[in-house]
């Protein structure tokens, strides 16, 4: 009787779960449609109706709670749990819903969002985003590099091959062979900032749940990060150059100063003070996601109505970007065993070459080249994480529960 009484109450629990989830989506769409309805999805100021701006909020508001009451219970944190490390927790674990927000809240009232201070310096929260992956590089994480030095040259040497390659071949069958000049070649050079940009925290999130080698990811991603500012301008000059005026030197002086100098201070910081940055730790987290929100809201708000003048490439650029996201994730994986990798070596290369960071391409686009070169990093910023999850980290999943119960004692 008691353990009938147990699976009932886990039913329960499990039916109003799911119900709050759905219940918190719904909300969520509800608030993002009221204001795109309103101004006949283009867009409008973020003051023009505030009756439509207060639902929109209250709804997303209330969508937020019931999701995060939904975390709270599916967690099942103790009741003497600090409220503050649950907000954390529940930021992090949603951090593709909060970007989502981000993004629709940039395209709805881009006319205010793009000469706001989002949409005009966010290459100063991006700063924040990379100072916060930074911090937590530790000594250890460079004692592993320097202990496995050639697996993890190899990675970082695969990805600058085999990004920028298969998305120049992309760009030119998908945007060159189909659609105008002018507008093939913008895209073609939002798709190569985009090939060309180092992968970010995302890539060490999804080889931690793949259970790859984590340690390697973390050190690829850091190797890669460094290297960025030298190689990316240089490769965007070799690969668009014949079609667009490439300020080589401006962009590597950018690159320095909102990726490199971020992310070796920060490093420093965490290696000079380890027990601040235990202490800090869980707030890293969420200030990472909640300022990439920020600055891909800041960037889809400065390519906004260059989209909406352009609607009809938004299919050609999801064809590349779902083209060029499987490529790098299979590529990255395949490659390896050829080389001799381990399989959880495999996972994380798999990660580290088909991951980009989508807030840094966007950035760069904004600032030298046509606002359209946007649209390509938005679009796979977001292709690439359904593709990881969805295909890659189930993949990887179940065959870890297959070794699993094989490894199991009889």
């Amino acid at each position: 009787m008691a353990a009938s009484a147990g699976r009932e109450e886990d039913a329960m629990a499990m039916t109003t779960r799911r119900t709050m989830k759905i219940a918190s989506y719904v909300a969520l769409v509800l608030g993002a449609l009221v204001p795109l309805v309103h101004s006949g999805f283009v867009g409008m100021p973020l003051a023009e109706q505030p009756a439509v701006l207060i639902g929109n909020v209250a709804l997303w508001v209330t969508g937020l709670v019931l999701a995060y009451l939904g975390y709270v219970r599916e967690k099942e944190l103790p009741p003497g749990h600090p409220t503050w490390l649950r907000l954390c927790g529940f930021v992090t674990a949603g951090s593709a819903t909060l970007l989502m927000l981000g993004m629709t809240f940039g395209f709805v009232y881009h006319p205010t969002i793009g000469t706001s201070f989002f949409g005009t310096d966010f290459t100063v929260v991006l700063m924040i985003t990379l100072a916060v992956m930074g911090v937590q590089i530790t000594p250890a994480d460079w004692k592993a590099v320097a202990k496995d030095g050639r697996v993890v040259s190899l990675v970082v040497l695969i990805r600058w091959l085999i990004m920028p390659l298969t998305g120049y071949c992309v760009a030119f069958v998908v945007f060159r062979l189909f659609l105008e000049p002018a507008i093939a070649d913008s895209l073609a050079i939002g798709m190569m900032l985009l090939c060309t940009s180092p992968p970010g925290a995302a890539s060490n999130s999804l080889t931690l749940l793949g259970k790859g080698d984590l340690a390697l990811s973390v050190s690829a991603t850091t190797i890669n990060v460094l290297i960025a500012p030298f190689l990316q301008p240089l490769l965007i000059k070799l690969f668009v150059g014949g079609t667009a005026s490439v300020d080589t030197m401006g962009m590597f002086v950018d690159l320095v100063q909102f990726v490199l100098a971020p992310v070796v201070l920060a490093s420093l910081v965490g290696a000079f003070l380890p027990r601040l940055v235990t202490r800090i730790k869980p707030v890293l987290g969420p200030i990472a996601v909640l300022s990439l929100a920020c600055v891909l809201m800041g960037t889809i708000s400065k390519g906004a109505e260059t989209i909406l003048q352009n609607l009809n490439v938004l299919p050609y650029v999801l064809i590349a970007c779902v083209v060029q996201g499987l490529a790098g994730l299979t590529l990255g994986y395949w490659v390896p065993k050829y080389l001799g990798f381990n399989r959880e070596q495999r996972i994380a290369s798999s990660f580290e070459v088909g991951v980009e960071n989508a807030a840094i391409a966007p950035a760069l686009a904004a600032t030298y080249f046509n606002p359209l070169a946007i649209v390509p990093a938005i679009v796979y910023g977001k292709t690439q994480n359904i593709l990881a999850v969805t295909i890659f980290v189930r993949k990887f999943q179940r065959e870890n529960e297959q070794r699993e119960r094989e490894l199991a004692p009889k």
